[in-house]
This record gives structure tokens, sequence and C-alpha cells, in this order.
């Protein structure tokens, strides 16, 4: 197990790395990808976080004009019942903080690792720990991950919404609240949500305010850390300041596999038929999981490829002969 015990005093020297996280060993693993818990971390300290540093990583994935890298949106009148899809996007944002601060955007940096050396050391050195907190398995079923930053403007909401990948929320700058809901509460989150989710619709899952009083609100200030267990329907509401929060997120083996099953309950569904949720029959889950990954890459390279990769290819033939029977 990893010792909890550090010191807190010094700069940040990468010669001499620091403990990132703080938490207790047994609540850790007993509630890893089970339940939402709250931690403490150190990931501030390293200057990487400070608003010249972060500027500049921006700056490097704006040029790389990819979208699902880079991405700003206009949250200032999203509510909890958002969806994501209804907010104005831009694609380049010049002057990053200061758009923000004028109360423009909410920014998204994916896969921070991959535009600087310093955001990969410090991730994998985390990851390292959260492998030693979570008993030691969790870093050989990895398939895929990202460390994300998330700028936003004070009091902007980030709405209800489901995420595949087992998640770490670090808050860095500022503070936001963070709304969790169990992951396996299936009146919240209905079968059929899910099975929509992992056909690539990102926002199925449907906010229902009667339903709020199920959800545990975690107060996130500079220092604090939540586990999002994967599936665990959340909201964001930042407080009054400027907030910057790192997001470490991971695909693994057991995530994919249960993907499969939705995938194949999906299919099944549209054929009329009622299929059988996920844990249910350890044989039938392994026949559709056979299934669907008959049609998985060998090599996937990007989340989506690794997540929704199988079904699209399942889905080529009826969508070529749905095209040609348009153009008829």
């Amino acid at each position: 197990m990893v010792n909890s015990n550090v010191n807190l005093g010094g700069i940040f020297n990468k010669n001499q790395p620091i403990h990132s996280i703080r938490a207790d060993p047994v609540i850790f693993e007993k509630n890893f990808n089970q339940r939402s818990f709250k931690f403490q971390h150190d990931l501030g300290l390293n200057p990487i976080f400070d608003t010249p540093c972060v500027s500049e990583l921006a700056r490097r994935m704006m040029e790389h004009n990819d979208p699902h890298k880079f991405s700003a949106l206009g949250f200032s009148d999203a509510d909890l019942g958002s969806r994501f899809s209804d907010l104005a996007r831009m694609n380049r944002v010049d002057d990053l903080f200061g758009e923000i601060q004028n109360g423009k955007y909410w920014v998204k940096l994916s896969r921070c690792q991959d535009f600087d050396p310093d955001y990969a050391e410090l991730f994998e050195k985390t990851t390292n720990e959260i492998d030693e907190y979570s008993g030691g398995e969790f870093a050989t079923s990895i398939t895929w991950s990202t460390i994300t930053l998330f700028i936003s403007l004070p009091n902007i909401v980030t709405p209800f919404h489901i995420d595949h990948e087992t998640n770490f929320l670090f808050q860095i700058r500022g503070s936001k609240d963070v709304c969790l809901f169990p992951s396996d509460d299936r009146e919240l989150l209905p079968e059929r949500e899910i099975e929509r989710f992992y056909n690539g619709n990102s926002e199925a899952a449907r906010y229902r305010p009667d339903l709020q009083p199920r959800g545990t609100v975690y107060r996130l200030n500079e220092g604090d850390a939540v586990h999002h267990p994967p599936l665990a329907p959340h909201w964001v509401r930042n407080c009054d300041a400027l907030s910057i929060s790192a997001s470490l997120a991971y695909c693994c083996r057991p995530l994919e596999d249960r993907a499969r099953v939705y995938q194949a309950n999906f299919i099944m569904r549209t054929l009329a038929l009622t299929p059988t949720p996920p844990g249910r029959s350890g044989l039938i889950d392994r026949i559709k999981i056979f299934a669907v990954n008959l049609f998985a890459m060998r090599a996937p390279r990007t989340y989506h490829e690794v997540v929704f990769g199988p079904l699209v290819r399942m889905k080529l033939p009826f969508t070529y002969l749905r095209r040609l029977l348009r153009r008829k």
C-alpha cells in the first residue's frame, strides 16, 4: 500500500518527486470503481499548472487543430439539464484566459501528455500511485488514458452526464461543487439510457430533478480530488473564481467488456428482443463480448476506437446500404 504520510513543504522539483495523492488506503481500495470518494493531492505544487504554462499548452494544442483535444464551449446559459450539443462552440480562443475571465468560455484540453513531457511525467507518476492505492492490478488493465485540463469561469454549470472511464478529478485552482450519483441506480440511470450511450449518444443520460437527493455533492477546493466511478452520473458547478481542474481518466479492459454487453443489448433491442443486463449471466455476457469483439480493431489508438469502434464496424454494412437507398 502507498504511505499516505507526505511532506507538503518545499517547492516542486521534478528531480525529487513528491507524492501526488494523500488518501486513506483502505477507503481508496474498497471504493475504487464502486463508489465516489474524496481525497487530497499535491498536483497544484507543480508549476506546469500555473497560468503561463497552461496558456502555452493551450496555444500548442490549438495549433494542432484537433477538436477532440481542444474545445471551447459557451456555458453561460447552461443548467443541469442542458445538452452539450446545444452549447456554442469555438475552435480557437486567441486570448485563452482573457476570453474566460470575460465570461465567454469553458475550455477543455485533452491528452495533455501528448503535448508536454512534463505532463506526461506527472501523469505516469500519479497513475502509478493510483495503481498502488487500488491494489496493484489497475495499471495492467488500462487500454487508453488521458490527462485533461478544464478551465472555466465562475458559476458555470457542467450539465448532468455520464462517462465510460474511471475518472479522478483534481482541483488545482479555484473551487467547485461536484455532484455524483450512484453508478448502479437503474431508476436514475436506466439500462436503455446506458445502451444508447454505448451506441454513441453521449447525451443519453437524462437529468431527473426529483432524484437529485440521491446525489452526493463534494466541495472541491484547491488540493481536493474526487473519484468518479465509471458510468456514475454527475454534474459540476464552479464557485465564484476562475477554476482549473485536472481530470485523469482511464479506459480499462473490464469496462470495455461491459461496454460490449451493452452494445450487444442495443442491437438485440433493435431486433425487438429483451436482452439480459450485464452481470446477470456470466456465460451470456461472455458470448456477447466475444461476438462484438469480432469487429474490434487490432490496435485502437483513440478513445472512440477503443469504446465505440466494434459497434461502428458492425453497423458499416447497414450504413452503406442506407446511403445507397437514399441515392435512389
